[in-house]
């Protein structure tokens, strides 16, 4: 049954992170499958901890998932002797030395209506608000304070890692704290959603399956772009939804695209998922990505010094889980080996993560991946057509070679044969509409992706 353990090990591997998954899961190891219920090892009493707080419901799911039925998870030590030779000391006194954190951080995290737990750390107070995020922060704040009467549903999209399933756990959160009146809220994925509705299928238990969902105060569904293709699924989730939302109880929807990008999705969904508000969650900034840090670090109660969060943000601009896992790799290790972190310590921490930056595109490639994408012959783009569609398409490939090269206004306008106030008003243009249209933004990341992959 290794298998699994491998299976569920890519998994993790995708939606953590490459630092977060070496660091705390590539270090436990598959002892057994007794029935339903799955060992596994850890090397210290810390690993346990750690695990256990932070990412049991996430390894316990994608066991879940790959084994096609729902399985229990127990941890133990590779090696008794070091529970013993570590009781006197706690998981904090173990991964930090001297320091010590706040013990409230192991208390138990409140349980939704027979749904996921959720995880502790995501509250908006944890949450660092940034220019890529503060949009999607404010709607996810708007309808945990009035749920149901405002952004109904509330459609949060972006990439992977940026916060999608910290705002909508800080939502539950709130709505679980509300002292008026017990409120009825169930968080799960929309693959959680998918299994249970096949359960209920095969018991014969449909009508329990409604009752639970459609007598909700909340429902929050992470990555629905996981019903894409499922017919059944997608038919019992419209009318779930419509039963909800007739009823003005709230509905809060994360995916990784907004709707009328997520495939073999039928269209009544998609005109639901698109008649709230659709908030996009943007990469951060560099200035919030270093804020990001020192909040983690202080939370932990770690110094973290200016020029070693500078460093990390720098080297990791992907998303807030690997910037996370780059931090808990540097606390783990200068734990392990009794040391400060120093900038020379992280530089050799780190090395294995952070990769070099790639080239940056030329103004060939750029002309090439925006013509591709926006489906205009290359050649067409330095011709004097100016028919709508390619004078758009110019003016992108224009506004990206002024954004992703050293090239001047007069340079890119020699290229493409126009003047250099044509550039000038071309990236102005499209630098406003990137401004105020998500979808529109989300396209030219798309080409921005592309051309970072041509070039790593």
């Amino acid at each position: 049954m290794e298998a699994l353990w491998e299976k569920t090990s890519d998994r993790l591997r995708g939606s953590l992170g490459g630092a977060c998954f070496q660091t705390w899961i590539a270090p436990l190891r598959f002892v057994g499958l007794e029935g339903k219920r799955v060992t596994l090892a850890a090397p210290n009493r810390f690993f346990r901890q750690w695990i256990e707080e932070r990412y049991l419901n996430a390894v316990r799911e994608s066991l879940s998932l790959e084994a096609g039925e729902k399985l229990e998870l127990a941890l133990t030590l590779q090696d008794a002797k070091l529970a013993a030779n570590s009781k006197s000391r706690s998981p904090q006194q173990e991964l930090y030395g001297g320091y010590q954190a706040d013990p409230a951080r192991s208390q138990a995290p409140p349980r939704m209506e027979r749904g996921i737990t959720l995880n502790s750390r995501y509250t908006f107070a944890e949450f660092v608000v940034g220019s890529g995020n503060q949009f999607a922060h404010a709607a996810a704040r708007a309808v945990a304070n009035q749920p149901g009467e405002k952004y109904n549903p509330l459609f949060i999209y972006g990439g992977v890692g940026l916060g999608k399933t910290h705002l909508v756990n800080a939502i539950g959160h709130h709505l679980l704290s509300n002292r008026d009146r017990r409120l009825k809220v169930i968080y799960l994925s929309a693959e959680i959603f998918m299994n249970e509705l096949i359960s209920s299928l095969r018991r014969d238990r449909m009508t329990e399956f409604k009752d639970r969902f459609r007598k909700l105060d909340a429902l929050i569904l992470d990555d629905v772009q996981f019903l894409a293709g499922r017919e059944r699924t997608q038919e019992e989730f419209f009318h779930t939804f419509n039963s909800l939302h007739a009823e003005r109880h709230q509905i809060v929807l994360t995916s990784d695209k907004v709707p009328r990008d997520i495939p073999d999705l039928e269209e009544r969904l998609r005109n639901r998922f698109e008649s709230g508000l659709i908030a996009d969650v943007g990469p951060p900034d560099l200035e919030t990505r270093v804020a990001i840090l020192h909040k983690k670090a202080a939370h932990e109660n770690i110094t973290l010094s200016p020029d070693v969060a500078l460093y990390v943000a720098q080297s990791v601009s992907s998303n807030v889980r690997e910037l996370e896992g780059s931090l808990t790799r540097l606390v783990a290790l200068a734990s392990l080996r009794a040391c400060s972190i120093t900038l020379d310590f992280a530089r050799q921490a780190l090395r294995d993560l952070i990769s070099e930056k790639p080239a940056k595109p030329d103004i060939d490639a750029i002309e090439r991946a925006t013509a591709d994408l926006l489906h205009v012959r290359l050649g067409d783009l330095r011709s004097k057509k100016r028919t709508q569609q390619i004078a758009f398409c110019r003016q992108v490939a224009m506004y990206l070679c002024r954004k992703l090269t050293d090239c001047s206004f007069p340079t890119i306008g020699d290229h493409f044969a126009r003047d250099h106030s044509t550039v000038i008003h071309a990236y102005n243009l499209i630098a406003k509409r990137v401004s105020d249209d998500s979808a529109f933004r989300q396209t030219i990341e798309k080409i921005e992706r592309q051309l970072k992959t041509c070039s790593s």
